[in-house]
Parts: C-alpha cells; sequence; structure tokens
C-alpha cells in the first residue's frame, strides 16, 4: 500500500511553493447574503425513496471514506504505516453525544462494502444541500444508492432515524480538486451535495428545522464547534464535538484546530461558529478537509484541517444552488505580503485610523505606535496598502494619546487628527502628512472628565458629505455627538447613550469603535466591537440618537475578546464608499474585509499573519 505520508522535505518544500515565505493576505469572501433566489431542482423521487438496503447492520458496518485511502489513517490501523502518536496532555478531548440535526452522515454503496463520512446542512434556496469534503463527494454514486441521515442513530434503519433519510442526487465538486494529493488543490477539499425530499416530499432543511450559513472564513483565529462521526474508540457510533480555537495552518491556505477523538469518519464534518441550538442554525465557517484528506502526516486523531472558505467555495455554492455544472475559477494562490513586520510587533498599535492623509482623493491607514511613533501606509484604492512612511518618529508625546479619530475639521483637503491626551486635552491637528502631524490647536483644555473619553470616531453622522462629526464614548457608558467640529471648537453636542450603573456601554464592555457606510442609509453607521467579540452595527445614525436595534455583523466568539482596534475606509470596490473594514486583534493579526454590509463581514484578506 502507497504511504500515507511524503517525506518531510517535500511536504515543506510544498508549503514554501505554494505559501510563500512571508505572513500575510489571501482573499476570502464573507457569508452569502439573503439565498439567491433559483429554480429549485425538481426531484427525481415522487414517491417515498426505497431505503430497504440501508439496514441497521449495514450502517453500522460501515467504515469510513477516508479509512480506505492512503490519507488521514488516524486509527493506527494495521494498514497505516505507522501508529499514530498520542495527543499531548494539553490538547482536549472531544466529547461524544447526540450530535445536532443539522449534522449527520452519508452512507456510500461500493463494491468493497459500505462507506460514510460527515457532513452539514447549508442554507439553500432548494432546501437540500449537504456540505461535505470534496474527497467525500467525489465517490459517492448519484443513482439513489447513496444517502444522507441527519443526526444518525445507530441500531436504526435508514427509514427509522429521527430524521430519516435523504437520497444524494447531485454532487458538486471544483474539477481542480484531485483526492488526497497534499498539494496546493488541497484548498478545494469541499463539496456540496443536492439529496431528494425524504418520504412524503419533505425537503431535507424542513425536516431537520434548520440549516447553516455558508460563511466566509474571517481569519485565522477563530473559535469553533466542530461536528463528526469518528468509527474508532466509539462503538455507538456517537457524533463527536470539540469546541477549540483554530489557527494558521503549515500547509496552504488553510486552517488547523487540534482536539483528541477524531478519527476516521470525520471528513467533511461542519466547522461552526454561533449556533443556536433553538434555530438550528449557525455559521460555518470551514470543514474538515484539507491537506491530507482533512489530517496531518503523522495519522493524529487530534489534529485536523480545514479549507479556508473564500471566493472557490461561493462559486461552487452558487453552482449548486443553481444546479449547474461547476465552472472553475483561478485558484486563490500563495499568501503575499500585506503589511510590514510580524504579528508580535502589532500588538504594539495602540491606535488605527484611515483618511486621506496624502491629498491623492483615497484612503490611507496610519497607525500610532505604543513609543508614540507614528506610521501611514498609502492606499491605492484597489484594496492594497504601499510602503511604511513615517509621519513622527519614536517619541513620548504621542505615547500619551488616549484615543485618536480622523476626520475633515478644518476643510485643507488632507484628513485631521483629533486626540485625547493623558491629562484629558483634546486637540486637533490640521493636515496631517508624512513627515509632519500637522498644525496643532485646543479644542478642550485638560480636565478631569474627558481623561475619562475611552473611544473616538469620526464621520458625517449629521453633516451630510464631510467627515466633522465626532463620537465620544466614556467609560462610565455615556456616548455623545458632537456635531459640526471644527478645528477651534467641538459640534453641538447631542448624548447617544446614558451613562451609569448597568449601562451595556460601560467598563470594558466596548472595545473599539468606527465609522462606516455599510448600510446605504445615507448618514454614517456606527460599528461596535463588544467585549464578548460581538460586531455590531448601528446603521444611520443621527443626532436624533442610536436605532433601536443594531444588526450584528459578526457574532460573539472567544477568539474575538481582547484589545481589539479597527477603522473603516474606502480601500476599494466602489469608490466613495467606506464600507471597508481594517481590523488588528489583540494577538497582532491584522485583517482587512473588502465591502463590507450592514450584516455581514467582508472579503477576507489577511494583511498581518501568524
Amino acid at each position: 500500500m502507497t504511504s500515507s505520508r511524503h517525506s518531510r522535505t517535500l511536504s515543506i518544500a510544498l508549503a514554501m511553493a505554494a505559501c510563500g515565505t512571508t505572513a500575510t493576505a489571501t482573499t476570502a469572501v464573507a457569508a452569502p447574503g439573503p439565498t439567491p433566489s433559483a429554480p429549485v431542482p425538481t426531484s427525481s423521487a415522487s414517491a417515498s425513496p426505497d431505503l430497504s438496503y440501508w439496514t441497521a447492520e449495514r450502517m453500522a458496518g460501515a467504515r469510513p471514506v477516508d479509512a480506505g485511502s492512503a490519507a488521514k489513517q488516524r486509527s493506527g490501523v494495521a494498514r497505516s504505516p505507522r501508529a499514530a502518536a498520542a495527543a499531548p496532555k494539553n490538547v482536549k478531548k472531544g466529547s461524544l453525544g447526540d450530535g445536532i440535526p443539522v449534522v449527520g452522515t452519508f452512507f456510500l454503496k461500493g463494491p468493497s462494502g459500505a462507506t460514510y463520512c460527515s457532513g452539514g446542512v447549508v442554507q439553500s434556496a432548494g432546501r437540500n444541500l449537504v456540505l461535505t469534503a470534496a474527497h467525500c463527494a467525489r465517490p459517492m454514486k448519484t443513482d439513489g444508492s447513496a444517502i444522507f441521515v441527519p443526526q444518525f442513530r445507530k441500531g436504526k434503519d435508514a427509514a427509522h432515524q429521527p430524521f430519516g433519510a435523504f437520497q444524494v442526487r447531485k454532487t458538486f465538486v471544483d474539477e481542480r480538486y484531485r483526492s488526497n494529493s497534499k498539494a496546493a488543490d488541497s484548498d478545494l477539499d469541499f463539496a456540496f451535495v443536492r439529496v431528494d425530499p425524504a418520504d412524503k416530499g419533505k425537503k431535507l432543511q424542513d425536516r431537520v428545522g434548520g440549516g447553516l450559513r455558508l460563511t466566509g472564513t474571517p481569519r485565522w483565529a477563530n473559535t469553533v464547534t466542530v461536528y463528526g462521526y469518528p468509527k474508532s474508540a466509539n462503538p455507538d457510533q456517537k457524533a463527536v464535538s470539540c469546541t477549540v480555537p483554530t489557527v494558521r495552518g503549515p500547509y496552504f491556505r488553510q486552517l488547523k484546530m487540534e482536539c483528541a477523538g477524531y478519527y476516521p469518519g470525520v471528513s467533511g464534518g461542519p466547522w461552526i461558529t454561533n449556533y443556536d441550538a433553538k434555530k438550528k442554525t449557525g455559521d460555518v465557517i470551514g470543514n474538515v478537509g484539507g491537506y491530507n484528506g482533512g489530517g496531518d502526516d503523522g495519522n493524529s486523531d487530534w489534529v485536523s484541517y480545514s479549507p479556508v472558505y473564500g471566493p472557490e467555495i461561493q462559486r461552487l455554492y452558487a453552482d449548486a444552488v443553481a444546479d449547474r455544472k461547476p465552472v472553475p475559477g483561478d485558484l486563490q494562490g500563495p499568501v503575499k505580503a500585506g503589511l510590514p513586520y510580524r504579528v508580535a510587533n502589532w500588538k504594539d498599535a495602540r491606535h488605527l485610523v484611515t483618511g486621506d492623509f496624502t491629498g491623492d482623493g483615497r484612503d490611507d491607514l496610519l497607525v500610532v505606535w505604543r513609543d508614540g511613533e507614528i506610521s501611514s501606509y498609502a492606499g491605492d484604492g484597489k484594496g492594497h496598502f504601499g510602503r511604511e512612511v513615517t509621519v513622527r518618529g519614536q517619541n513620548p508625546y504621542w505615547a500619551k494619546v488616549g484615543a485618536v479619530a480622523a476626520g475633515e475639521f478644518n476643510g485643507g483637503g488632507t484628513a485631521d487628527l483629533v486626540v485625547r491626551w493623558d491629562n484629558g486635552k483634546v486637540s486637533v491637528f490640521s493636515d496631517v502628512r508624512a513627515g509632519s502631524t500637522g498644525k496643532e490647536t485646543t479644542l478642550v483644555k485638560a480636565n478631569n472628565t474627558w481623561k475619562h473619553a475611552t473611544h473616538f470616531t469620526a464621520g458625517a453622522y449629521n453633516s451630510p458629505g464631510k467627515a466633522n462629526d465626532l463620537v465620544v464614548r466614556f467609560d462610565d457608558g455615556e456616548v455623545d455627538l458632537y456635531s459640526g467640529t471644527t478645528a477651534s471648537r467641538l459640534g453641538g453636542e447631542k448624548k447617544l447613550v446614558p451613562g451609569g450603573k448597568g449601562s451595556k456601554w460601560a467598563g470594558g464592555s466596548v472595545l473599539a469603535l468606527a465609522t462606516a457606510q455599510v448600510s446605504g442609509k445615507g448618514n454614517a453607521d456606527l460599528l461596535v466591537r463588544r467585549d464578548n467579540g460581538r460586531l455590531e452595527t448601528y446603521a444611520g445614525v443621527t443626532k436624533a440618537g442610536l436605532p433601536a436595534a443594531a444588526y450584528t455583523l459578526q457574532g460573539a466568539n472567544a477568539s474575538y475578546r481582547g484589545a481589539a482596534l479597527m477603522a473603516a475606509g474606502d480601500f476599494g470596490g466602489p469608490a466613495g464608499r467606506r464600507d471597508d473594514l481594517v481590523v488588528r486583534w489583540s494577538d497582532g493579526e491584522t485583517a482587512y474585509y473588502d465591502r463590507t454590509a450592514a450584516n455581514r463581514l467582508g472579503a477576507w484578506t489577511p494583511l498581518v499573519s501568524p
């Protein structure tokens, strides 16, 4: 039998060739918006499907699809060239249980017996799609002999499973994917499977009562719950689940998670965030698949990979929804440089603002570092940033900045900065450019009240077309809007949020604020990152106040907590709309999200990667 791993030298060479040696940028897309209208495929199964082949005994005896290949020999069976190493003591162990209705198993009828794989129900117009790994979908027959069983139960035949069984009718796999190639095409180890209705014409989503939202991978570090159905160390064939952080994988453009108990059979299992058990939905940002059939060269049951969800999976999803033959596009390719320095350096970024600091009409990125140095990175209008330019060298004066925002306060043509110093003084620096922070004027003299202003952001909230309205958040939770602020005076004050005990805006409840144009409502929108990682949009903020309810851009996530920085600008896409978001996460990872909307994050491009 062919060895399940290449030589280490070849593996490293492949990784370097595909990833390059710099730790930055790929592009991935955000979650689709409302499910597109599409013709719903008609089913050839008008009557109840014939499931008589799939007895309880046959399903219980099925072996994992990936256990019979040269890849992912995780259980240390005799055919593996070496036994899998035990998980380190600090690695979490997955829990076996009943699973969830939107995750289940595929069963395949083959010449050497029955095999199976895992998969998750995804929302679609036809209400009939399942997400799995490409190496699971490739061997599936579409003659009705293969089935999908949501929340599989051992001991029951197909007809008596909790949600029934659904016959496979069509598979959608990117044509460039080669099963377990261990090359760059392993980034395409995902697939969609269309299934027929169950008995009495009940569609899959309707039967299970929900479905997962296909969502673009938002960053390298996420906290996910991974489901699957392992064969080994699992006599009752329960579902394994584990909630763990992800990291950047060592190969190509993939995520990695570590949790023991993910033996063969889990391939295709979804990586889920924000699961709502009542609504039976959540965001799926990955699946067990990738480099070596979903695992590593060491056959480890505690190491699993997932492809990054980017444009490729969105195109494949659109093909599956429309029921057309997939037309492959270009691979995203190697990870390229985005911004200089490593994540360790970017942890020292204290403030992040955006504005036109070069006078070319395009937004740029400006960073105030912990030591007081100020750097700018020119935007090219196509989603890229230029070389670092020093606005001001290291100095103790700018190390005392407590809050800062960019806006248009003096009408000079380039962006101005409004700054709160550690003594409560508030200043405007007009026409900031490379090598100069411009002329300083005082808005507020040093005082105790303004020492408690924790966040500044500026935009056209109440002055259409001019970013001279300042939003200030104080540590007691009060949030104020100062409309028409200039280089010499604060604008008219309007309290947007009252402060005081019990305020959800008080203390450490807010990590970051940013001004954006993501709702299309004319006035600027306020983005708020909460301490649980949740990202909210208050659309169309005016002096009348905040909207009663906020959109959710990104759900709460343990990996998104901490001292995050963010700023929005017009870096790419339609000119004149500040709907592109830059985020510096607490671990130094920095990312760009192109064309963000009020209720979804835009396409992800890593700028500084671990």
